[in-house]
């Protein structure tokens, strides 16, 4: 919010900070409107998920890990 003081203010000068308050306010409506959107934070969490060479590089691991839990049943059965 602005200062309150007694200078009286042009009338440009009332359309700046006019137009700079409805910015500010775009700005905060638009922040707490993506802060509400689960449903798009959800989706865009896992979109970078499915780019980050980190998260595939577990997903892998788990796969082998998999298949080698398997290999050794198998190998164990057949001894």
């Amino acid at each position: 919010m602005t200062e309150q003081n007694n200078t009286p203010q042009t009338p440009e000068e009332l359309r700046a900070d006019i137009e700079r308050t409805r910015a500010e306010l775009a700005d905060t409506v638009g922040a707490l409107t993506e802060r509400l959107d689960v449903k798009g934070r959800a989706q865009a969490r896992a979109d970078e998920l499915a780019h980050d060479p980190r998260a595939r590089g577990v997903g892998v691991g788990l796969a082998v890990a998999a298949v080698l839990t398997v290999a050794f049943i198998v190998w164990r059965k057949r001894r």
